[in-house]
């Protein structure tokens, strides 16, 4: 049976067949402030130095804000960043990037740094009205690959 929470390094992960040249996608999930054009619930991005930046988001009714560091940073391999939250490490979110044959192949996961404290499953469910934070996260994961997708094809068909 599959706890009712997210626990520790528990992972999810999402991924997509983009039709542009690895280096295009990693342009994109690499510039942080692209952030809020793919994701479901970031809805500002603010760099605070090199590595750490500032997010706001919201989802219904909730409202909040993190900061994150970026972990990894591999050109065209994989793109990777930790988000702080009450104190401590949060989750981490990464975006492997895999060259195919002159399309791209692109998964984002993620992995929960800690457990999940009953208080924010209690905000999940009153302010987000999340109830299945498993299922959730990998619809929005899904949809924020698909929206990399469109950035990446859309932009690698402009005229150059």
């Amino acid at each position: 049976m599959v706890p009712p929470v997210l626990q520790k390094d528990e992972t999810l992960s999402a991924s997509v067949d983009i039709a542009a040249p690895a280096e295009r996608v990693y342009s994109i999930i690499s510039d942080i402030s692209n952030i809020p054009q793919w994701s479901p619930e970031v809805v500002r991005v603010q760099k605070l130095s090199e590595v750490r930046f500032q997010a706001w988001n919201r989802r219904r009714l909730g409202r909040w804000k993190t900061e994150a560091t970026i972990v990894e940073a591999t050109p065209n391999q994989r793109f990777s960043f930790v988000v702080q939250a009450l104190g401590g490490d949060w989750t981490q979110w990464s975006y492997v990037v895999e060259s195919h044959d002159g399309s791209t192949r692109l998964t984002q996961e993620f992995r929960m740094c800690t457990a999940m404290p009953m208080a924010v499953l209690l905000f999940e469910r009153l302010a987000l009205f999340v109830m299945d934070r498993r299922s959730d996260l990998h619809t929005n994961m899904q949809t924020s690959v698909n929206r990399i997708k469109a950035m990446a094809e859309f932009t690698s068909k402009e005229p150059q």
